[in-house]
C-alpha cells in the first residue's frame, strides 16, 4: 500500500523530536556530570552502566505491553500523546545543577537518569513499533523507514552543532535542555495526530512473554541482525564517548567540534541517497556489509594521520558515508523480521520485535558508555587539565584504530542472516493469504451462528 508523503513526513518527526533528547544525553551528558556537575568519571561509569542495564530489559517488558494494547487510537499511538512530556520533563531535571553534597549529586544523578530511561521505552518501543503497522509493501516500507532515520541523524547534527554554542552563549544546561524538550513534545504530537496504523491483526488471546521468548528465539533472521547491530552500535557509542575529549585535549580544537560534527553527520545523509539504489542492486544485506567494512577501515586510516586536520576530516567524513548507508539499511531489514515472525510462529508482534532493537541499543549504551566513562579514568583523565603523554596515546588508540578494527569484525554476524528480498516476497504472499483465510473462516463461523 502506497503511503503519503504527508504519512512519511509526520512520522519522521517523531524521530527528529526523539534523537534531539537522545542526542543531548548520549553526547553531553557525560561531559555534563564529569566537567560541570562534579561527578568524577569512574562513578559515571558505574553510573551508565547500571542505569542503561536497567533500561535495557524495560524494553522488553514494554514490547509486550504494547503488543497487548487495544484502544481507539491503535495499538501504538496512545504512548505518543502523554508519554513524550514526561519524558521531556525528565530530561530537563538531568541537566540541573542542585547545590547539593558529593554523594547527594550520584544518588540524584541516578534517580533522574534511571527514570529518564524508563520514560524513553515507553515513548521509543511503541514509536519504533508503528513503522510495521504504516506498511507492509516491501519498497514503502524502507521509504517509511529511512525518513526517520534521516531526521535521526539530522536531529543528532543538531544537537552536535548548537549544542555547545548556546551553552557557552545562555551559561545554563537547564535553558538548553529545555528548548530540546519543548521541540521534541511538539515533534512527538505531530506523528500521533497525522500518522495512522494501517496494517492490523487482530488478537483475541493475551500475547505473553512465552510467545515473546519464541518470537525472538526462532527468528534466526533477527538475531544475527541483532548481533551485528549490537557490536556496531556499541563500537559507535564507545567511539563517541571519546569524541569531545579527544578534540578538546588531543587535538586542542574544542572549538571545531560542533563543525566536525556537521561534516562527520551531513555525510551520513548523503550515504542515506546510496541506498535505494544499492539496496535495489546488491539487496539489504551485501548494502550493509559495504557500509560497516567502508565505516571500519576509515576509522582505522585514522590512526596514521595523527593531529593532521585536513586528511583527518576527510577520512571522518569518508566513514560517516559509509557509517549512514549500513545503520539506515539495518534498520529497514528489522522492519522486515516482523513478517518472518508472523510467518515462523503464527503470531504478528511489532512491538516485540522492535523491543529486542531498542534492547540492544540501550545494551550497546550501557556497555559502550559504560566501558568508555572506565577506560576514560582508567588511562588518567584529569578534567579540565592538561592530560599526560600515555593518557594521549590512548586516546587516540581508543578513536581511531581499535573501534576501527572492531567494525570490521562486526560484519560477521551477519553472514548467517537468510532473509534475502526474495525470500521476504515468498513469505508476505504466504502471510496474505493466511490471513484471507482466517479472516474467512471467522466470517463463516459468524454467519452460521
Amino acid at each position: 500500500m502506497k503511503v503519503s508523503s504527508k504519512t512519511v513526513l509526520s512520522y519522521g518527526l517523531g524521530s527528529l523530536g526523539s534523537n534531539l533528547i537522545w542526542g543531548l544525553m548520549l553526547g553531553y551528558l557525560m561531559l555534563f556530570y564529569t566537567d560541570y556537575f562534579g561527578i568524577s568519571a569512574a562513578a559515571v561509569g558505574t553510573l551508565f552502566l547500571v542505569a542503561r542495564v536497567w533500561d535495557a530489559l524495560m524494553d522488553p517488558i514494554m514490547g509486550v505491553i504494547v503488543d497487548n494494547t487495544k484502544s481507539r487510537w491503535g495499538k501504538f499511538r496512545p504512548y505518543l500523546l502523554i508519554a513524550p512530556v514526561i519524558m521531556a520533563g525528565l530530561t530537563v531535571l538531568c541537566f540541573l545543577q542542585p547545590h547539593i553534597s558529593p554523594s547527594a549529586k550520584i544518588i540524584y544523578a541516578y534517580v533522574t537518569y534511571i527514570m529518564w530511561g524508563m520514560s524513553y521505552s515507553v515513548v521509543d518501543v511503541p514509536y519504533w513499533s508503528m513503522t510495521a503497522a504504516i506498511t507492509d509493501d516491501p519498497k514503502e516500507r524502507t521509504k517509511v523507514v529511512m525518513f526517520p532515520r534521516v531526521m535521526a541523524i539530522i536531529g543528532a547534527l543538531v544537537v552536535s552543532v548548537f549544542t555547545l554554542p548556546l551553552v557557552k552563549a545562555s551559561n545554563s544546561w537547564f535553558l538548553v535542555s529545555l528548548i530540546y524538550a519543548v521541540l521534541c513534545v511538539g515533534f512527538f504530537w505531530t506523528t500521533f495526530f497525522n500518522v495512522k496504523e494501517q496494517v492490523t491483526v487482530t488478537r483475541n488471546e493475551k500475547f505473553t512473554f512465552r510467545d515473546a521468548f519464541r518470537v525472538i528465539k526462532l527468528n534466526q533472521p533477527l538475531l544475527m541482525l541483532l548481533l551485528t547491530m549490537l557490536m556496531e552500535d556499541t563500537i559507535t557509542k564507545f567511539k563517541g564517548a571519546f569524541g569531545i575529549y579527544y578534540f578538546k585535549y588531543y587535538l586542542h580544537a574544542e572549538n571545531l567540534f560542533p563543525l566536525f560534527s556537521l561534516v562527520s553527520i551531513v555525510p551520513i545523509l548523503i550515504g542515506a541517497m546510496f541506498i535505494p539504489m544499492m539496496s535495489k542492486r546488491l539487496g539489504k544485506k551485501k548494502t550493509t556489509m559495504i557500509g560497516l567494512v567502508g565505516s571500519g577501515v576509515s576509522g582505522i586510516a585514522l590512526f596514521f594521520v595523527g593531529k593532521s586536520m585536513i586528511p583527518f576530516f576527510i577520512l571522518s567524513i569518508l566513514g560517516s558515508l559509509f557509517f549512514g548507508i549500513a545503520t539506515i539499511t539495518m534498520s529497514a531489514m528489522i522492519a522486515d523480521c516482523v513478517e518472518y515472525g508472523e510467518w515462523k510462529i503464527g503470531k504478528r508482534a511489532e512491538g516485540t520485535v522492535f523491543a529486542t532493537n531498542t534492547f540492544r541499543s540501550k545494551f550497546a549504551g550501557a556497555i559502550g558508555g559504560g566501558i568508555g566513562a572506565y577506560l576514560l579514568s582508567g588511562i588518567g583523565y584529569t578534567p579540565n587539565h592538561t592530560q599526560s603523554g600515555t593518557t594521549l596515546v590512548w586516546m587516540q588508540l581508543l578513536y581511531t584504530i581499535i573501534p576501527g578494527i572492531l567494525l570490521l569484525f562486526s560484519v560477521v554476524p551477519l553472514i548467517k542472516y537468510q532473509l534475502t528480498e526474495a525470500t521476504y516476497g515468498k513469505i508476505l504472499t504466504e502471510i496474505k493469504m493466511k490471513r484471507e483465510s482466517n479472516k474467512a473462516k471467522v466470517e463463516t463461523l459468524a454467519n452460521v451462528q
